[in-house]
């Protein structure tokens, strides 16, 4: 192992990170990240990949990149110019020779548009011939002399009359019963747990707020769900930290020493996927829909 990868995985550790969640951060193959805390750059694609990935590692673990490749420049790969050849090739254009059926296309062309002009003058010629048949057919000149109607009397005089007459009935008023607001109750789902990692869902509640209450001497991290980090250090025994998430969707809490540490979402205790004595180190994923 180089120092340089020493250092990267030291400040990884500080941090919290597993190779797992470094590679979910930066997108690069967890083999990669080994390789590089291994010092085994012969596993990569090319020296311009191997700074590439130094840089975005140590930007992940809060290194300046800059100033690590400089420092360790001698252990890094130089990324000499990496020539880019690119192929371009132009086929010479040539004239495709014209073919016996086309040629025989050509000599149908006419042949068919006199054909078209044909076919257009027997149309006409049937349209006109049907229409001079139907002015001298008689059944079709003969006019239908229009039926009357009589409509009957309606009886709407004699409704109006006797709805006049009828005395109005005064309805009795209803009381409506007052309908009594039901608050939305929060509802913290456990779901799946993959690994060290846990998966919950917050419901019926407009706010996201997570209190972090330290036990004991232990390292929390806080991302919201751009990958920002709220909360990244180690917190003193008795220490009591509040983040208001409520205009997130996602947050992650990532606890270093999970017995040292109680998390509580909207001041409800949310108890770990795996228990403490099994897994210290763990994570809590948490998805939050406000109601509608």
């Amino acid at each position: 192992m180089t120092e340089l990868g020493t250092r990267l995985k030291e400040a990884r550790t500080v941090k919290g990170y597993s190779l797992d969640d470094l590679q979910e951060m930066t997108k690069i193959q967890k083999r990669y990240l080994a390789g590089i805390e291994e010092g085994n750059y012969s596993m990569m694609p090319g020296p311009f990949y191997v700074r590439a990935f130094i840089k975005q590692y140590a930007d992940a673990v809060g290194l300046n990149s800059d100033e690590l490749l400089e420092s360790y420049k001698q252990e890094v790969p130089s990324s000499t110019t990496e020539e880019v050849r690119q192929t371009m090739t132009s086929a010479p254009s040539r004239r495709k020779p014209i073919s016996k059926s086309s040629n025989n296309i050509s000599d149908i062309f006419p042949m068919i548009v006199v054909a078209l002009f044909i076919i257009i003058g027997i149309v006409i010629f049937w349209y006109f011939y049907q229409n001079l048949a139907a002015k001298d057919d008689p059944a079709a000149t003969e006019t239908e002399q229009p039926l009357s109607l009589e409509e009957p009397e309606t009886k709407d005089e004699t409704s109006a009359v006797d709805s006049e007459t009828q005395e109005p009935v005064e309805e009795e008023p209803v009381e409506e019963e007052p309908v009594e607001e039901v608050e939305p109750k929060q509802t913290i789902a456990m779901g799946t747990i993959e690994g060290e990692t846990t998966n919950y869902t917050l419901s019926g509640s407009d706010t996201f707020s997570i209190k972090i209450v330290a036990r004991g001497r232990a390292w929390v991290g806080v991302q919201n769900q751009s990958g920002v980090e709220m909360l990244g250090r180690e917190l003193a025994e008795g220490e009591t930290v509040t983040l208001d998430l409520s205009d997130n969707e996602t947050a992650r809490v990532r606890v270093g020493a999970s017995p040292q540490i109680d998390v509580f979402v909207n001041d409800e205790k949310v108890e770990y996927g795996t228990p403490t004595t099994d897994r210290v180190t763990q994570n809590m994923k948490f998805q939050f829909s406000k109601p509608q």
